[in-house]
């Protein structure tokens, strides 16, 4: 039986289960069919960009360079299908969702998926006091650290995915006592790692992989001494499984760190800016058909949110010896409404280290070296050190047609990405021919966790800033049915591929900087 029966089969059964309750039980459904076209880049034809365009087709939501954000288990955006039941018992009582989703998976094939499915046990004696034990048996990746998307963390990833078996289960403990409410949980997952011991293989491999259980912390608390001013603060600790350096194979890498926010909101509530990336990322908290509240005629809010990060790695500056790399993200948001009228103005920061603390490190279980040349260049090395990472910026402005159940936005973003410049002199061959002009120190545009994700940049040029704009039409009939359209025009000048010069050698050499993204979502949710 193949994978995809086998869901079907286990979605029958287990919605089956949900439903054969007693009389006290309360089920509510949730079903959402989502149906996509997009077009990433209008103005290339497949093969002529490294990363392919494929042209526009049903199924694909459109991606632009706004979505280089580390990717959730959850990205895949599709048709979900949510089940769930509460057991109405009193103080005491359970519910619990089974959550399923139906779209492609890492390798492109449609399959049911899970999307969350939990189980959870509530106690409720009074007002004003409720704790709860959440279970997730297939996987807790949406249990995260961190209060917004663009900078969270210590989601099933954090795991290295690359020797990783499966999904990351685990449970979540939270109580809410007045104005102060706290969580603590923990996630399991099975790495396979070598050991420091070595086989006895003489002329074959010696390493020694074993595949063991390693465990994440997590907890946090949160307060609100004022009416609509709230500080909350989180952290965690995570067993990453073991080092495949040679010098430190097998020694454990350990990661943790804090994040701590403090908002404010004042009047009626603003809501999220209109996004298709949030959205993709997580359509549960970011959902399409949420409805617009246009209660009273003002609401303002704002976030300032740190996170700051270590983990263990090999020191490359000191041969069999680890070190401690250390990362810093911040992320700031503000919302204005007047009536229908809504202004969003958000900013993230990341460091490079954090971009790809789930990897770990930029070169895998390996810490940068202290050598390491990670300053803006293109005359923007003025920027102060602890801003060497990644900068972007967005403005939105959008505003609610009643009478029509339309909602134009226009988004402007400004990026300036992460870099990393290596600083031992030495050749930077192009093709089997190389000329003098041809090699040097080269400069890496990292725009996500995958080497996938970067630009090796001709050699002696620096990044340039990327500008982004963005149209989104969202058009809602009643509460049930939602559609959105997306038009994006990105200028990145930081493309580059190999190409063959006159005389036949290959050379890194500018690609076309301009994008040109379409993108329709059509949702019904029932």
């Amino acid at each position: 039986m193949n994978m995809t029966r086998l869901g079907t089969v286990l979605v029958v059964l287990l919605a089956a289960g949900l439903y054969a309750g007693t009389a006290s039980a309360q089920a509510f459904d949730e079903t959402t069919i989502s149906f996509s076209f997009a077009d990433d880049n209008v103005l290339r034809d497949p093969g002529e960009t490294r990363i392919n365009s494929p042209d526009a087709y049903f199924g694909q939501h459109g991606n632009s360079y706004v979505d280089r954000f580390e990717n959730s288990v959850f990205n895949r955006t599709g048709s979900r299908l949510v089940l769930s039941k509460k057991f109405d018992t009193g103080a005491l009582f359970a519910d619990g969702s089974l959550r399923m989703r139906v779209g492609p998976d890492e390798w492109g094939n449609y399959a049911f998926q899970d999307d969350g499915t939990f189980i959870r046990l509530n106690y409720e004696p009074y007002d004003g006091f409720a704790t709860a034990v959440t279970f997730y048996p297939v996987d807790a990746d949406r249990f995260r650290l961190g209060y917004h998307w663009d900078i969270s963390w210590g989601g099933s990833n954090v795991f290295p995915q690359n020797f990783r078996k499966g999904l990351v289960p685990g449970l979540k403990w939270t109580v809410k006592a007045g104005k102060l409410d706290a969580f603590a949980g923990m996630k399991t997952a099975l790495i396979r790692s070598p050991a420091e011991s070595t086989l006895d293989n003489p002329g074959g491999n010696t390493n020694q992989y074993v595949e063991r259980a390693y465990y994440g912390f997590l907890g946090g608390t949160g307060v609100e001494p004022i009416k609509g001013f709230r500080i909350d603060i989180s952290g965690g600790y995570f067993e990453k499984g073991t080092s495949t350096r040679a010098s430190v194979l097998g020694k454990p890498i350990t990661a943790g760190g804090l994040s701590a926010q403090v908002s404010y909101h004042f009047g009626k509530e603003v809501g999220h800016r209109l996004d298709l990336r949030l959205y993709q990322l997580d359509p549960e908290q970011y959902p399409l058909d949420a409805p617009e509240r246009y209660e009273g005629k003002f609401g303002f809010d704002a976030a300032f949110e740190f996170s700051r990060l270590v983990q263990t790695l090999e020191d490359p500056d000191h041969y069999a010896s680890t070190k401690n790399e250390w990362s810093n993200a911040f992320f700031f948001s503000s919302g204005i409404r007047y009536r229908k009228l809504r202004v969003h103005v958000d900013g993230v920061y990341r460091d490079l280290t954090y971009i790809v603390y789930n990897v770990p490190g930029f070169v895998p279980s390996q810490a940068l070296s202290s050598e390491a040349d990670l300053s803006h260049g293109g005359g923007l090395d003025t920027l102060p050190e602890w801003l060497s990472g990644e900068l972007f910026g967005v403005i939105s402005v959008d505003y609610f047609i009643e009478r029509l159940g339309l909602t134009p936005a226009v988004s402007l973003g400004w990026l300036l990405p992460a870099t990393y410049k290596p600083t031992d002199e030495g050749l930077t061959i192009e093709g089997p021919y190389p000329a003098d002009h041809a090699t040097g120190i080269q400069k890496v545009v990292v725009r996500g966790s995958s080497s996938g994700d970067w630009d090796i940049l001709p050699v002696g040029e620096d990044e340039l800033p990327v500008f982004i704009s963005k149209f989104n039409l969202k058009w809602s009939l009643g509460k049930n049915y939602s559609m959105v359209g997306e038009l994006s025009y990105t200028r990145d000048n930081n493309f580059a591929q190999v190409l063959l010069d006159d005389h036949g050698h290959a050379k890194r050499r500018f690609d076309k900087p301009d994008i040109l993204g379409i993108g329709v979502v059509s949702e019904l949710k029932f």
